[in-house]
Parts: structure tokens; sequence; C-alpha cells
């Protein structure tokens, strides 16, 4: 996963609609060897990118490639956040 991606799933996971879910890092993240939250992420960054860019409802950068590659699996996560589902992520 790209240093790019990282930093928008931590922005995006900061963001006060997705604070508001009160998820904790761990649930996505391994912490860090340093002690930070976020380490390692335990799921699949692109599904995690469509699920909370549709939660906040900005535009995917990664639903497209998903729905390509896996055949609908981004529009999938993106129906599952708008049903305030939690999908089952890929895990990495």
């Amino acid at each position: 996963m790209s240093s790019t991606l990282d930093q928008r799933l931590i922005e995006l996971f900061q963001h006060p609609r997705i604070q508001g879910c009160n998820w904790q890092p761990r649930l996505f993240w391994h912490p860090a060897a340093d002690g930070s939250a976020f380490g390692p992420l335990r799921v699949d960054g692109r599904e995690l990118e469509v699920f909370l860019a549709t939660i906040i409802g900005e535009p995917s950068t990664e639903q497209a490639a998903l729905d390509q590659e896996q055949e609908g699996r981004g529009r999938f996560i993106a129906a599952n956040a708008r049903r305030h589902e939690l999908p089952l992520f890929t895990r990495r």
C-alpha cells in the first residue's frame, strides 16, 4: 500500500463522522511498533478507503479499481456503508 493511501485512510478515519461511530483504530490497524494506533493495516486499504469515504460522503479514489478487479467489490462495500453495515473486509 502506498504512503498516499495510508495518509488518506488516517485522515478519513479522523473525520468527525467516522469518529462519531466510536470505532477504535485497532479494528482496522495493528498498533505500530512505537505504540501509536496506526501501524500496519489489518484489512485491505482500498476496501477501507471506499467504506470510509462513502460514510463521509466523499468520492472514493479506490472504488473504480476494486469494481474492475473484483467484479463490483467496491460497489458492494459502498452499499454496506450506506446501509450503516460494517462489511467483512479482506484481511491483509
